[in-house]
């Protein structure tokens, strides 16, 4: 193969000969390079399907072992039991304050009032049990359901005019 590629610089000056020689060897470089990859990529391939096959070989035995289970003469039906954790969190006493009547009996607002408004902010999730299988806040009206998604929308828009990203 050499001698083919000798044969065939001859007639070059000996600079074009250097210049076609490093150009042939960095073809042959590439030619191994991809070569070296397509290797990689299969060996990285069959890896993952041999993990997918023990996986999935593991979780068929488990599947085996509940259906036998299941056909035993033993096995007694049982209502569904989540295995999420339900915490219930403890409202917070309600503070009730009294108005305040400043001036030519007006009422406004005290300073305590204030702090009740922030003690009104949930801090954890309250569940409800009410056995039903969607949340109650899917059950609004169509009108209230496109008036809140307008408001979306105009909240967006701003935020969108205002340079903000929008997530």
């Amino acid at each position: 193969d050499s001698a083919n590629i000798k044969a065939g610089l001859e007639h070059l000056t000996p600079a074009e000969q250097a210049k076609a020689r490093l150009q042939l060897v960095l073809e042959a470089a590439a030619k191994a390079d991809e070569a070296l990859k397509a290797r990689e990529r299969s060996e990285e391939e069959a890896k993952k399907r041999k993990e997918e096959d023990q996986a999935t070989l593991v979780e068929q035995v488990k599947r085996v072992k509940e259906i036998e289970a299941i056909e035993s003469d033993s096995f007694v039906p049982q209502a569904f039991r989540s295995s999420k954790e339900v915490k219930k969190s403890t409202e917070p006493p309600e503070l009730k304050y009294e108005p305040v009547t400043v001036g030519a009996g007006t009422v406004e607002a005290s300073a305590p009032e204030k702090e009740t408004a922030a003690a009104n902010i949930p801090t954890a999730i309250k569940y409800q049990d009410d056995n039903s299988l969607a949340h109650p806040n899917l059950f609004i009206e169509k009108a209230e359901a496109e008036e809140k998604w307008f408001q979306r929308l105009v909240a967006l828009r701003q935020e969108r005019l205002m340079g903000s990203p929008v997530a």
